[in-house]
């Protein structure tokens, strides 16, 4: 059995190239917050006594926090995209853009900030995550 992609599966794509503009938004707000509040490389995080401590962990645990979850989300599209594109694309369309508007809200605000595009984030995981589980049954039940 070879594998054969759904017509739609270019809106899997599309979703995935608009989570590297989310990742692109996030990195730019990185390199920018070192320079404004002056944490040098190599260090993540500026330590507790940075006079902006705070404000500069903010960005940077913004885009950590993608990272974290990037990859899983990623491959958890890829895998629904193959029976369900346009869901697929749909929840990581709304996790790409829910990320930057965590990021924003995290920098803007520090941590309390980050609440309303964590919750949109999930509304683009968790049915992800939800629909593998589904897109593996029926990728199953199919094998002879």
């Amino acid at each position: 059995m070879g594998l054969q992609l759904p017509d739609e599966y270019g809106y899997v794509v599309l979703a995935h190239c608009l989570s590297w503009i989310s990742n692109f938004y996030l990195t730019f707000n990185v390199v920018r917050a070192r320079k404004q509040y002056n944490v040098q490389y190599p260090a993540l995080y500026a330590p507790d006594n940075h006079s902006n401590a705070e404000k500069f962990n903010s960005v940077q645990r913004a885009h950590q926090n993608t990272l974290e979850s990037w990859a899983p989300v990623q491959v958890l599209m890829a895998f629904n995209g193959i029976l369900y594109p346009r869901f697929a694309a749909g929840c990581g369309m709304i996790w790409a853009t829910a990320r930057i508007i965590y990021g924003y809200g995290y920098a803007k605000n520090g941590p309390t900030g980050r609440m309303v595009g964590a919750l949109l984030s999930h509304v683009g995981d968790f049915p992800l995550l939800i629909g593998g589980f589904v897109t593996a049954y029926n990728l199953i039940k199919k094998q002879p």
